[in-house]
């Protein structure tokens, strides 16, 4: 009788240790002051986190080119609004989810959009055609932004490095 007591015991502490890891199931959340350097190991799931405000014209966007899709799987994006009882009353956030597949380097490139000063994550850092001289191209329309969000749309772009 005392075995089985021990073993139940022993079972409960470990269901209880298991039960308490990792928080939020134990996803790891990256905000944009930490876009230079993201480590993860390979089979770890991890958010990208943003400041947004969709009700106002505020959008993220996953832009061109994805990420490798050897190196990393893009899961999706979801939104969540904080604060006052009203549309676009309070701030905002958007996720951006990946799983990371295999040891490598992956660069993900999300696109802020504020005031709906774009329209998708079809943006691309690359250069466009030129219109006006055929054969010719042109710098993108946005630069990638060295500091935090603010009323310009620009390219946010994260190096992460799956070991």
């Amino acid at each position: 009788m005392r075995t089985v007591m021990t073993s139940l015991a022993t079972a409960a502490a470990a269901v209880l240790v298991l039960s308490g890891c990792g928080g939020q199931g134990g996803v790891d959340e990256y905000g944009t002051k930490e876009r230079g350097a993201v480590t993860v190991g390979a089979g770890d799931e991890f958010t990208l986190k943003v400041p947004a405000n969709p009700a106002l014209g505020q959008n993220w966007y996953l832009a061109e080119p994805r990420p490798d899709k050897d190196i990393l799987k893009y899961r999706g994006k979801r939104e969540e609004e904080s604060g006052g009882g009203s549309t676009g009353s309070g701030d905002g956030t958007q996720y951006f989810d990946f799983t990371a597949l295999k040891s490598g380097k992956a660069t993900v490139k999300l696109l802020h959009c504020p005031m709906a000063g774009c329209h998708s994550g079809t943006e691309s850092a690359a250069p466009f055609p030129n219109a006006t001289a055929p054969g010719t191209t042109t710098m993108s329309p946005f630069p990638t932004a060295t500091g935090t969000p603010d009323d310009l749309p620009a390219f946010f772009v994260y190096t992460i490095t799956v070991r």
